[in-house]
């Protein structure tokens, strides 16, 4: 199970590296996130994943992250659907509560600073 989850997360990042990028697959670049040494049923491991997530979105997104605006939104994009194509692939309710806690704590703060 836990190798057939982590080739479904290499599937994911790749995904959202094509979406930000439009990229052909075979171009798009992959990270293995493992993750069998996580106990899923206790937030602390689910918050570990999340941040190995985290990381393998910005490493497999790196290329877009420049200091220009366009490679900045480029980078954006690609390393959130990045992030949330993985934690739909991994299929794990509690991660999917934890990815939609920090999403609205960024909203949040995005709304703040619009205002």
């Amino acid at each position: 199970m836990n190798r057939f989850t982590t080739t479904m997360m290499i599937s994911a990042l790749a995904f959202g590296y094509q979406l930000a990028n439009a990229a052909p697959s075979q171009d798009a670049p992959s990270v293995i996130v493992h993750f069998a040494d996580l106990d899923l049923a206790h937030a602390d491991g689910v918050a570990v994943l999340y941040r190995r997530l985290k990381g393998a979105a910005e490493s497999v997104c790196a290329a877009q992250d420049r200091r220009d605006l366009g490679s900045q939104m480029r980078f954006r994009t690609c390393w959130q659907s990045a992030l949330g194509a993985a934690v739909t692939k991994v299929d794990r309710p509690a991660l999917a509560a934890y990815y939609r806690a920090e999403l609205k704590g960024r909203n949040a703060t995005i709304q703040i600073a619009q205002k």
